[in-house]
């Protein structure tokens, strides 16, 4: 049993998480194209090898595999969101990286934030482009700041240099070891820029 707990390893290749889903694990893995391919034509028993070679034992072993996707991950970003009486949200208005599980909590935020907008507007108001307008300027330092921190985060854990892996191991470190800093990264994380 997972007990809720998430897992995510960052690789040269991109990371690779297991994300609770009822009583089993939600596997992502980033990988390029090719690597993609050759994964999924594997049997499950040699993708279950795979799997247990490139992220290790820190979830226990893999036992079974139900159906693999596949999918291409690219940056989309909506520049206006909105029309009359129509807001697109989450995924819809900005496709992030899947790592550190940042594009559900945009999502999440995005509802949020037209949630309080709508309460502030006049009813009869209510899908206006006065209303959308004032969603959008509020959402878009949050949202600019996912795109920018889930695309930075590929790139410092994506990069195996010494130069970028010292310093990347150091400030993991002081980050699990400062909590005030632990739990304010958390928050920024989960209530965005606030």
């Amino acid at each position: 049993p997972h007990e809720g707990r998430a897992y995510e390893r960052f690789t040269p290749e991109g990371p690779v998480a297991l994300l609770p889903e009822g009583d089993h694990y939600g596997l992502v893995w980033t990988a390029t194209a090719a690597h993609a391919e050759a994964l999924i034509a594997l049997d499950d028993a040699d993708f279950l090898a795979a799997l247990a070679k490139h992220f290790g034992t820190d979830a226990g072993r893999f036992e079974r595999v139900a159906d693999r996707r596949m999918f291409p991950l690219r940056m989309e970003y909506a520049r206006d969101p909105a029309a009359a009486h129509c807001v697109v949200l989450g995924n819809a208005a900005q496709t992030l990286h899947p790592v550190a599980g940042q594009g559900f909590n945009v999502g999440l935020r995005d509802a949020w934030q037209l949630a309080q907008v709508i309460v502030d507007t006049p009813r009869e108001a209510i899908g206006e482009r006065a209303m959308l307008d004032r969603y959008l300027r509020a959402r878009r330092p949050d949202r600019l700041a996912g795109i920018a921190f889930t695309h930075g985060l590929i790139g410092v854990f994506g990069n195996d240099s010494p130069f970028v892996r010292w310093p990347r191991g150091v400030a993991l470190t002081l980050l699990d070891a400062v909590p005030p800093v632990k739990r304010a990264f958390t928050r920024a994380m989960l209530f965005g820029l606030r």
